[in-house]
Formats: structure tokens, C-alpha cells, sequence
């Protein structure tokens, strides 16, 4: 019988945790963005060059979540998560020591290395202490730090890449990553480790490859890799795009923390949505996410005014954030306990491959292009339009998720 943290404060205490965790993650990761912008004039990198410098932190990244699963589910939430933050913030502050364009890639693959394990061990910890009915809720909100994180770092980062120089910019949240890493070892220490750990031995083991024997999960995993297409491509390229488009990168900082603090928003309401309204149904709102992302992208890139541009950016961001919640959802809700991490870390690990063929791609489409956008928007357009489609496929009968989404109910 699965034991939940009973204690109101505790669970509270472990979802701020996951949520202060996650806003670090994005932070750093998301920080490379605004400072390829100075990067790339000191480092004489052409668009190509710095589409493999956003890009090659996933695949190292995507590579780190199925292991990072596995290690998660054999090892418990807390040891992986505390390693991974202390890491990661390390080699966010050795970013600060690039001196050329291989040096910068060998940088931020490691970081990938480090940082991979956040995701699942987190989704995790969240299968591990919030019962059904809470998690849809406690999910979306440890999602919305994602956005969070992109809103406070858009701004921050900015001022700080002005102000210090892009080098200490990296130098400095890496040191309040080593300062998170030790307030996880702290306070994420289970009160009864003794009966935690007799209930891990008296789990049945799952076989690993039943994560690849049912349908839904390869649908799951295929929705994640082109929702995540359109959003590390607007990640990565937004402001660099804006920037070409005649505004000062402080400028961009600012305005890109608006569809941050939109998605942020709606992120809570959709894990309410789903908790609420939509059992069984989830999929529905990830194929609305995608076709309106579809439609919203469209218009963007072909506003007649920045200013309009970005309203229409704010409601792609809105429609991307109804994406990620249903189908972590889904899989914190229906997948086997003994998986969970696993599963998670997988389909990460698709979205996270899309992460990095994204924004090479459109550094590719831009270099190709003497500088154009609009092959690169329809990349984008194609993706969001895939990924509905593919979303549509996914059961929807409740009774059918539980038993085939992630693992079999015979090896419980």
C-alpha cells in the first residue's frame, strides 16, 4: 500500500522544493539564450555556430533523463535530485571559462549531463508523496516553474549579462545552485526512512521494457517531441529574433517575460482543469494546446507591429502550457508507481531530442536563408500541427489508460 506525506506543511515543503528546483533548471538553461546574443560577437560565432551552442545541451540532456529514470526509481528522488542540482550548477559556472567555440560546446554538454536527472526524479517525487487526486495540481504547479523561471531569468539574466558580462552572469547562478543542491539534502529527507525503505523492498519489480509494449506510450512520447519542437524553437530564437527586429536585448528581456508569466498562469488553471474537469479526457486540451499554438505562431511572424507580435506570442506560450500538463498528467496519474521515474525520463528524453534539433535547425534555415524567419516559422507551424495530430491518437477511456498506458496491471 503506497504511504503519501500525510503532513500538509511536509507536502508543502516538497512541492516548493520541486518548484524552486525546477525555476534554478530553466533559469540556467534558459539563460545561454540571451547570452549567445554578447557570446556570439565575442566568440565571432556565425547563426550555425550558435544554433549547435543551443542545441548540444540536449542531446547530452535528452541522454541523461532515461538514465536519470532508471537511476531515480532505484535509488529514491532525493540522492538524484540533490547530485544533479550540485552538478549542473557547477558547470553553469564553468560556462563562465569558454574561450572558443569548442570549449563552449564541451561546457554545456557536461551542464546537460549534470542537469538531465532534475525532471523525472522530480515528476518522481511527486508520484511518491501527492495522492491521485492531488497530482494533477501539484504537477501543473512544478510545470509552471518552468515558466516562472523563464519570466524572472528573461529579466534577470538580461540585466545581469549588461551589467556583469555574460561570463559572471554564469559564475553567479551557479553559485546559488550549490546553495539550492544543499536546502534539497536538508529539508527533502523523508521523516520515516525506515518504513519508506521497507515499502521500496517489498515493491514488484516491472520490467523495463514494458514501458515500450502499449500504444498510448509511444503516442505520449511522440506528442512531447513536437510540442517540444515549438517551444525550445521559440526559446532559443525568440530573442535573437526580436533583436533583429530593431529592439535593445534589455528591451527583449523585459517583453519576454509577458507570455512567461501568462503561461505561469495557466499552467495552475489547466491542473485544475484536469483535476477537476477532464479525467479521462486529457488529451483533449494537449491537441487544443497544439492547433491554437499552430495558428498563433502563424499570425506572429506575420504581425504588422512588435507590439502585436508579442500578444500573439503570449497566447502561443498559453497554448503550449495546456501541452506539457496533460501529458505529465496522465503520467503521474495512470503510469505504475514501479516506473514512474523511468517512464517520465523517457518521454523527456524525446522532448528533450526536439529541444536540440530545433534550434539547430532553425540556425541552419537562417544561415541558408540570409537571416529570414519565415521558412523557420513554418518548421515550427508543421510541428505544432504534427504534434495534434499525433495527440488525437492517444486513448481516451480512463479504464484503458490505467492499464495501457505506461505498464501492464499484471506485474503489480
Amino acid at each position: 500500500m503506497q504511504v503519501y506525506a500525510t503532513n500538509k506543511k511536509r507536502k508543502t515543503t516538497i512541492i516548493l522544493l520541486l518548484f524552486i528546483g525546477m525555476t534554478l533548471s530553466y533559469i540556467d538553461k534558459a539563460s545561454i539564450n540571451v547570452a549567445i546574443i554578447p557570446i556570439q560577437k565575442d566568440l565571432q560565432l556565425n547563426s550555425f555556430e550558435s544554433g549547435l551552442v543551443l542545441s548540444i545541451f540536449f542531446f547530452s540532456y535528452a541522454l541523461m533523463h532515461p538514465l536519470g529514470g532508471w537511476l531515480t526509481d532505484k535509488y529514491g528522488s532525493r540522492k538524484v535530485l540533490v547530485f544533479s542540482i550540485l552538478t549542473f550548477s557547477l558547470f553553469t559556472a564553468f560556462t563562465s571559462f569558454a574561450w572558443s567555440f569548442a570549449s563552449l560546446l564541451l561546457f554545456r554538454f557536461l551542464f546537460g549531463v549534470g542537469e538531465g536527472s532534475v525532471f523525472p526524479a522530480s515528476v518522481r517525487s511527486i508520484s511518491d508523496n501527492f495522492p491521485e487526486n492531488e497530482r494533477g495540481r501539484a504537477s501543473s504547479f512544478f510545470l509552471s516553474a518552468q515558466t516562472f523561471g523563464g519570466a524572472i531569468g528573461s529579466v534577470t539574466i538580461g540585466v545581469l549579462v549588461v551589467s556583469l558580462g555574460w561570463r559572471s552572469m554564469f559564475i553567479s547562478i551557479g553559485i546559488i545552485g550549490v546553495l539550492i543542491a544543499w536546502a534539497f539534502w536538508i529539508y527533502l529527507k523523508p521523516p520515516e526512512d525506515k518504513q519508506i525503505n521497507n515499502e521500496k523492498q517489498n515493491q514488484k519489480k516491472v520490467p523495463y521494457k514494458m514501458l515500450f509494449k502499449t500504444n498510448n506510450f509511444w503516442r505520449i512520447f511522440f506528442t512531447k517531441f513536437f510540442s517540444n519542437i515549438v517551444n525550445w524553437g521559440m526559446i532559443s530564437w525568440m530573442p535573437s529574433y526580436w533583436v533583429s527586429k530593431g529592439l535593445e536585448l534589455l528591451s527583449v528581456s523585459a517583453l519576454m517575460a509577458i507570455p512567461y508569466v501568462a503561461s505561469f498562469l495557466m499552467f495552475n488553471v489547466s491542473g485544475l482543469i484536469l483535476d477537476k474537469y477532464m479525467v479521462g479526457r486529457e488529451k483533449y486540451l494537449a491537441v487544443t494546446g497544439l492547433i491554437s499554438s499552430s495558428v498563433f505562431l502563424y499570425l506572429m511572424f506575420n504581425a504588422t507591429s512588435v507590439s502585436l507580435g508579442i500578444v500573439y506570442m503570449t497566447f502561443n506560450a498559453i497554448s503550449i502550457a495546456f501541452i506539457g500538463t496533460s501529458l505529465y498528467t496522465m503520467i503521474i496519474k495512470y503510469s505504475g508507481k514501479e516506473l514512474t521515474g523511468s517512464v517520465t525520463g523517457f518521454v523527456s528524453f524525446g522532448g528533450q531530442i526536439a529541444g536540440g534539433i530545433s534550434p539547430m535547425v532553425i540556425g541552419f534555415v537562417l544561415t541558408t536563408f540570409n537571416g529570414s524567419y519565415t521558412a523557420a516559422s513554418w518548421f515550427l507551424i508543421v510541428a505544432a500541427l504534427a504534434g495534434a495530430i499525433t495527440a488525437l491518437t492517444i486513448k481516451n477511456n480512463l479504464k484503458e489508460i490505467k492499464e495501457n498506458v505506461l505498464i501492464e496491471q499484471s506485474f503489480n
